[in-house]
């Protein structure tokens, strides 16, 4: 085999191998219990000190 067919070997072994690897990582699925998103939001404006332009008057 020449060099490039090397090369080119090499890097299909790279490119399966980092697909392997991608698919066998754990993925956390949703976070347990609620989730109060305008309370979050309201803390971390509240923490910030910004004042918060999107609330409806």
């Amino acid at each position: 085999m020449t060099v490039l067919a090397w090369c080119l070997l090499a890097v299909a072994a790279l490119v399966i191998l980092s697909g392997l690897g991608r698919g066998s990582r754990r993925h956390p699925g949703h976070l347990p219990g609620d989730f109060d998103f305008d309370g979050y939001k309201t803390r971390e404006i509240v923490q910030r000190g910004v004042f918060d332009k999107t609330k409806w008057m």
